[in-house]
């Protein structure tokens, strides 16, 4: 019984965080529910993370009305690399040990911290001419890290802020980029037989509550200042990521 009452918690937690922020929920997650479960089924986790946040980004994009086709045709170097190395991240996952892969994950997450203190305190930010290269090295890295530890928004963000994206286009592409990456997760998952009954169950049950987060924070940051929320909550996931590789 205290097991989903810790995953209640952390689903409310997650979709609080993604709900004023728009990122975090599997930053969240993952060193959370791997403080209850344990790392041998840090598997399990993955899963469930790539599984229930294609549900979030669906909402999300249903609120901001992010989604538009233009944006996977745009940018196709980034999504078709994307989509490959999804793949090859979750061989990676079903294959490497689960040391390895909670490493993988704590390093993955110390880079979205470092990336989202870049965007909020750097001024003079590195700047880059949207090339292919650059949009395939971005996909193929989110795509390993979707796949390994369902984080996949660092090196799109780091992307498109150094190529000065505009406001919509960044929101438009990042909510697309990360719904196409979750499907195809979904789909390979399924390919692969990750998905069991007991992961099925769990899935749902966090999601429900994570999904009572995501709305209370959608409400939340309309009247919150969202850059003082982001530093908390950088400062938490430090700490949470200072847990997982030395604890």
């Amino acid at each position: 019984m205290d097991v989903y009452i810790y995953m209640a918690l952390i689903g409310l937690a997650a979709g609080l965080v993604k709900g004023i922020s728009g990122f975090g929920s599997s930053l969240v997650t993952i060193p959370l529910l791997t403080m209850v479960f344990g790392i041998d089924r840090l598997e399990e986790i993955v899963v469930m993370m790539i599984t229930f946040n294609v549900v979030l980004n669906l909402l999300l994009m249903k609120e901001n009305k992010a989604f538009k086709i233009e944006h996977i045709q745009n940018n196709l170097f980034i999504v078709v690399p994307g989509i490959i190395f999804t793949i090859v991240g979750l061989v990676g996952l079903k294959n490497l040990d689960p040391e390895i892969i909670n490493y993988i994950a704590a390093s993955l997450i110390l880079l979205a911290i470092g990336v989202t203190s870049y965007n909020l305190f750097v001024k003079n930010k590195v700047h880059l001419k949207p090339r292919p290269i650059y949009q395939v090295i971005a996909g193929t890295l989110s795509g390993l890290g979707n796949g390994v530890a369902s984080i996949d928004g660092p090196p799109v963000v780091f992307y498109l802020t150094a190529t000065n994206a505009k406001k919509e286009s960044f929101k438009g592409t990042l909510a697309t980029h990360f719904l196409v990456m979750g499907v195809i997760g979904v789909i390979s998952m399924i390919v692969l037989n990750l998905y069991t009954a007991d992961i099925l169950l769990n899935t749902l049950f966090i999601l429900i509550f994570t999904i009572l987060g995501l709305l209370s924070g959608m409400k939340i940051s309309r009247n919150l200042n969202e850059r003082t929320f982001k530093i908390i909550i950088l400062v938490i996931l430090l700490v949470l990521d200072i847990k997982m590789l030395f604890f």
